[in-house]
């Protein structure tokens, strides 16, 4: 890439800070930026996505945005694929160790990402590594040497780590490799600039001292909050159900908005809309129905994945749902035990617990075809024995008889 014209440094700077948690440390990336201005050179601006799952979600776009404001500023994004990281799995915020993927697995689930991606930032313009080019190089001398870097102590000052420790639960010893081969990746890029949720504070600030170690100027760390889920509470996450894909239709994407508690707003707003702070202000202010906020931002959203079209579609085919009488303008939410957010639900013990029935009462109300879970535009029917057909979502609407509508939230 050629001499980029780059923006003043604090004009950079007030574009960098919004929606960020913190800049570790902020006067490192300012000499960077006023480096980057003097020489034309763009920043090496790195974020790293593990492929657990078949999709991202709105959750990893809080990230991907910031990378777009980073090249719209002229600077350089890396994107890595973390193949061989996947195959470990981040322990970063969780409580006991992950299932370890295989490479089958994680094949399967980053075919669709690069598109996913594609949706966000300008992938022409973006360098995309899989951090496999280096780890899949690396004989068991090489791991060694790496390892070396780090020491048990450093690991177990990690909150997670140090929680399951004093818990007596397991920690892996494949796990404490996390935070090296995270680290080695800013290595192997050279990264000026590590982006990602606030709990990769920890994996950011280890790279910057293997990169000190390794002779190159260490990176700066970049830390933006973590989205609430659709139930308003805990992280979105895929394994808690409280997410919304990136490559989900239209109709489910506008319909989990609307699911999403009032008290979410705010968050969802400042991290996903991209409006100015005034018109933001504006939807979520006094005398403003929260229903029109959610409606404002899940036309957004839906047009930032499928279109302008796709984001009318689905809000008038929701607002048909409402005035046609299929569902009632208000609909209680109910703590469901997370028993039955599982591949196998027991129906007749679901529909006992949220309606207060017996259930004799539940069973045959689902002999009846009675139950039905209502998910956007979609009616799914409940069976009366043990079933993986249905896997619950945290927001689905549980209709029970006629009349009754029950919204499930995950019980915390």
């Amino acid at each position: 890439m050629g001499a980029v014209k780059f923006l003043p440094v604090e004009e950079q700077l007030a574009i960098i800070r919004a929606r960020v948690e913190e800049i570790v440390p902020e006067e490192d990336l300012r000499k960077k930026l006023e480096r980057s201005r003097a020489t034309g050179t763009p920043l090496r601006v790195k974020q790293g996505f593990d492929p657990t799952a078949p999709d991202i979600h709105l959750g990893h776009t809080v990230g991907l945005m910031k990378c777009a404001e980073f090249q719209r500023l002229g600077h350089q994004i890396v994107l890595i694929v973390g193949d061989y990281t996947a195959q470990v799995g981040d322990p970063s915020g969780v409580s006991e160790t992950r299932r370890r993927l295989s490479p089958e697995e994680v094949k399967r689930h980053a075919a669709t990402y690069l598109e996913q991606y594609g949706k966000i930032v300008d992938l022409p313009r973006a360098e995309i590594r899989w951090n496999g080019e280096w780890f899949g190089k690396m004989a068991f001398g090489d791991v060694m040497q790496l390892a070396s870097q780090f020491t048990v102590a450093q690991i177990l000052e990690r909150d997670d780590f140090a929680k399951r420790y004093a818990a007596g639960k397991p920690i892996s010893l494949h796990e404490c490799f996390y935070v090296a081969m995270q680290a080695w990746d800013s290595v192997m890029v050279k990264a000026d600039v590590e982006l990602g949720a606030t709990e990769q504070k920890f994996n950011f600030l280890a790279a910057r001292a293997l990169q000190k170690a390794h002779g190159q100027e260490p990176q700066v760390a970049l830390t933006v909050p973590v989205l609430v889920g659709t139930d308003g509470t805990e992280r979105m996450s895929k394994s808690k159900g409280n997410y919304i894909g990136v490559a989900e239709a239209p109709d489910q994407q506008f319909g989990k908005v609307m699911s999403v508690p009032d008290s979410a707003l705010p968050q969802w707003f400042a991290m996903l809309s991209a409006l100015p702070p005034a018109e933001q202000q504006r939807l979520l202010g006094p005398g403003v129905n929260p229903r029109d906020a959610k409606e404002a931002l899940g036309k957004i959203l839906v047009a930032r994945f499928h279109g302008a079209a796709a984001a009318e579609s689905a809000a008038a085919g929701f607002r048909r749902q409402f005035s046609d009488g299929q569902l009632p303008e208000e609909i209680p939410d109910v703590a469901v035990p997370e028993s039955f957010f599982s591949a196998s639900l027991v129906a007749r013990g679901l529909v006992s617990t949220v309606a207060g029935v017996s259930g004799q009462e539940a069973a045959r109300l689902l002999a009846q075809g009675g139950v039905t879970i209502v998910r956007g535009p979609t009616t799914i029917a409940l069976p009366g024995q043990p079933s993986d057909a249905v896997v619950l979502q945290d927001g689905d609407i549980l209709k029970v008889g006629k009349r009754r509508y029950f919204r499930l939230r995950r019980a915390r």
